[in-house]
């Protein structure tokens, strides 16, 4: 079972208990980017 995988089960058992870490790296296996946030300087 793959990391991913372990991550996914973790996720369905225990949705609470996942830090953002743990979600952006499986969101970035499927595909997804992440883009830092733009701040309004003045």
């Amino acid at each position: 079972m793959s990391q991913i995988d372990k991550l996914v089960l973790k996720m369905k058992k225990q949705p609470n208990g996942i830090r953002f870490q743990e979600l952006a790296k499986v969101l970035e296996y499927n595909g997804y980017e992440m883009k830092p946030k733009k701040r309004n300087v003045t």
